[in-house]
Formats: C-alpha cells, structure tokens, sequence
C-alpha cells in the first residue's frame, strides 16, 4: 500500500455544538449504563472494567512542516534538519506495539519532494543531492533502518509485487535550458533528472524496477502515453501503453512484454481502472469523452459509449462506474452500460463495504444504497480518520471497520467511532481530551496531530 504523507488529511471547522445526533443517543445509552453499573455495585455486584478502545502508544512534539507515515504496526516520522546546508530531514521509525523507537537517520531529502513510502515491505525515500540533480530513491528495511539499495530514479510502487514502474517524459534536445540560460514568459517543464525545458514533453518511457534489488528489469522505447490498471481480486496488474500509431497495447508489468494489442475504438489514452470482472478504459476524443469496457483479460470488448462535451468523467464507485457531469451523478452498470440510478449532487462518493458514502468537501454527509442511489443514513458530519487517497471516488474495506472522527475545536477534545457496515451507521468508541487533526489509519492504529503541537498514536482494540 502506498501512503502519501505530503498533506494534512482534513482541516476541521469549529464545531461550537455537541456531537452529532447519533453520538447524543449512544451518550444516554453510556449513561444508562452507568447507572446500570451503579445499582451493581450499589448491591454488592463485582464486574471487571471494560478495556478502552484506544489505548495510547505514542506521543511526542511534531513540527508544523514535519510528516508522518504508518503501515504494518510502524510509524514513521520526517523531520525537518534546521540549519543544515542542505535541505534534509530526520527519519525515525517506532515500532507502535510499545511506542519504542527502532532507528534514526538523516537524508538529503526536499523539504518540497515525496515522503517516506512504504511498499512491499520496504522504506523507500527520495533523494535530492543537490538542486537541478536527479531524485535518487534509497530502499532501506523499515524495522533495521538498513539500506537495501540506492537507485537513481523515482519509481511508482504497485499494489500487487515487487516491480515499480519509471515513468519519464521525452523533451526535445533544442527545448533544454541550460545553465544561464534566460527564458521569456512562458512555462518551464522539469524532466526528472532535474532539467528545464521550454516546451512540454513529446512522449514518455516507461523501466520496470526490480524493489528486491533496485535493478532495472526491462525498459520500453518512446511511447505517447501508458496507464496502469491495478490488480483487484485473481487479476494482476497490468500496463496499457498507446504506441505511436495510434494503437494500444496491454503489458505484462513483471516483464514488460506485449500480451496482446486491445480493441481500441480510437482517441487519447487517459485511464483504465477495474469494477469487478470488467476492465474499463476511457479516450479522449476531442471534446468527447469515450468510456469502452472490456472483459478481465481485456481480450474482448463489452460496450463502448460516446459522452460529449468537457468537463465529463467516470470513476470507480464501488461495484458501479459514475459518471459526473453538470453537476449530476449517473451510476453505469460496468457490464451493460446500462444506467442504474441517477440523482444529483456532487461528485465526491467513497465505497466502504456494499455502500456508498456521500462527502462534502471533506465531511461524511449520508450513506446511499449503491443498488439504487438513494440515502440510507445521514452521518452528520463525521470525518475519516485517515486519507482514502481517491481521484473522485475512493473504496475502504468493511474490516477493520474505518476509523471516523468529530473535532470540537472549541471545547479542545474529539469524538471517535467506526463506520459500522452493519448498521449502516457510525458506533461511537470514546471522546479524547484533545483537538486533533491531520489523522492517518492504518493496520488498526491512528496517529493524528493534536492541537497542543504533539503527534499521538493510538491502538484500536475492538471490545
């Protein structure tokens, strides 16, 4: 899993009010069960203490400019050197079952560029020597610290193995600035080793990168695009690359080699996801946006449909394809084409489970059925506690249940639950006595910051 650690997850507004609605019933349930505990021991009754949902497993000072990762029980922190020459931070790694600090380095990090990134059962930081030079991506093991290899390229992790794939874009020789050089208006594109160019680039490569050993496995020559389409159940991932003749062709990621060219209706290339048993690929055709479904093997086209006019897209939302325009959310059947259901609104959807969840602008607003769009439960504003990391619809396992949470900015503490697909509704788990924000969960544990300037982790421990 890729975890990015560039950006604050949410900013909350001041709620001046008590916790939502739900949270005010299951507050007289807390109370009636207390009382409840009261008459017991009131006549004599014994009952061991229940054990807290969260227990804390870390705290200590963050800087505002510093980040923070987890995955697999560790945390990791980045923090900014000051004073040094070079731009650089301090990676520290805690080991989140007892809050001990397994290991600490310093490395020549852009306090701009990527974070740490855990993939594959690696540390992968990227390395910026000096300004205008190439990123080197250094592979270290995420409990010793010890340094696997030392590459000098920035690759994209996948999901599913242990290949990473090189993407770099081709510029013309007579476009590069070169040292001194002045350049009138205009917009400037940076290659990935670090060079300036004044026109945008002609085409793309693409390496396939071995993450055991940082070697290059194979190498592509100049293409005009490729996208990736990640794995999803028995399916592995795979690479679809648009040749110079117009053509598209499906790739085997381990080695790089042409599987088969697909039945392409035609256009620009711009992205291929999987819903299911059906692989869907969409072009751009002048103004028109084209959407083609394929079976998993992409051997055989299903259907293919024209959208015209801009400002159209399609997006994965849960079992269904979505289809935001004008301001209004179409539900496809990847199989048929056919349309679901239609209702308006924004275009911001997550699937947790069998449902979709609504957002607006950061907030969970209600949970709609994914059969027929329609509200099921209003969630009154909670927050994910963590980043989904979509591009206008994302999906969130059912188990572990996700982590949600309701900032009180005002009165200096959070309330904390779980999105229970059962319900569907949110369960309330314990109110912590501070503000917190730029959360991030993962494996059953979360680390937010809190508004006291410190960064706290915590286990969740389901009762």
């Amino acid at each position: 899993m890729v975890i990015d650690l560039g950006t604050e997850r949410y900013e909350p507004p001041v709620d001046t009010a008590g916790p939502p609605r739900a949270v005010v019933v299951r507050q007289w349930r807390i109370a009636a069960a207390a009382l409840a505990g009261i008459l017991v021991l009131n006549t004599g009754g014994a009952a061991p203490a229940p054990t807290p949902p969260l227990r804390q497993v870390y705290a200590a000072p963050i800087g505002p400019v510093d980040t923070f990762t987890m995955a697999g029980g560790l945390l990791v922190t980045a923090s900014v050197l000051d004073g040094a020459d070079r731009p650089g931070r301090r990676i520290t790694c805690y080991d989140l079952t007892d809050g001990r600090r397994l290991w600490s380095g310093d490395f020549v990090v852009d306090r701009d560029g990527d974070g740490p990134i855990f993939s594959d059962g690696l540390l992968l930081i990227s390395e910026r020597l000096a300004d205008g030079a190439p990123t080197r991506t250094t592979a270290l093991d995420p409990r010793t610290g010890r340094r696997r290899w030392s590459a000098p390229y920035r690759p994209l992790p996948l999901p599913d193995g242990p290949i990473a794939l090189v993407f770099d874009n081709v510029f013309r020789p007579e476009a590069r600035v070169w040292p001194g050089q002045r350049t009138v208006g205009g917009k400037v594109y940076i290659a990935s080793d670090g060079h300036a160019y004044t026109e945008p680039p002609t085409g793309m490569t693409v390496r396939g990168l071995d993450l055991g050993t940082g070697r290059l496995r194979w190498e592509l020559p100049r293409l005009d695009s490729a996208r990736v389409v990640e794995a999803a159940g028995e399916h592995p991932t795979i690479l679809l690359t648009s040749s110079v003749d117009g053509g598209v062709e499906v790739r085997d990621v381990v080695s790089g080699a042409v599987t088969h060219r697909l039945d392409w209706t035609g256009g620009e290339l711009v992205h291929g996801q999987r819903i299911g048993d059906v692989v869907v690929a969409t072009a751009q055709s002048g103004t028109d946006l084209v959407v083609t479904a394929y079976s998993a093997d992409l051997r055989r086209r299903r259907w293919s449909r024209s959208l015209p006019g801009p400002d159209q897209s399609v997006e994965r939302c849960g079992p269904l394809l979505c289809q935001w325009a004008a301001f209004r959310t179409s539900a496809l059947d990847p199989a048929t084409g056919e349309a679901r259901w239609e209702r308006p609104g924004p275009r911001n959807l997550l699937s947790i489970g069998p449902w979709l969840v609504e957002l607006d602008n950061g907030p969970l607003r209600r949970v709609l059925d994914a059969r027929t769009g329609r509200p099921v439960t209003d969630l009154g504003g909670w927050w994910l506690a963590g980043d989904p990391g979509w591009s206008g619809a994302g999906t969130l396992p059912a188990d572990p249940p996700p982590l949600v949470l309701q900032p009180n900015l005002v009165k200096q503490h959070t309330w904390f639950g779980v999105f229970d697909p059962a319900g569907p509704s949110v369960r309330l788990l314990e109110v912590l006595p501070h503000s917190l924000h730029g959360c991030v969960a993962a494996d059953r544990f979360m680390a937010c910051r809190s508004g006291d300037g410190q960064l706290r982790a915590w286990r969740y421990e389901p009762n």
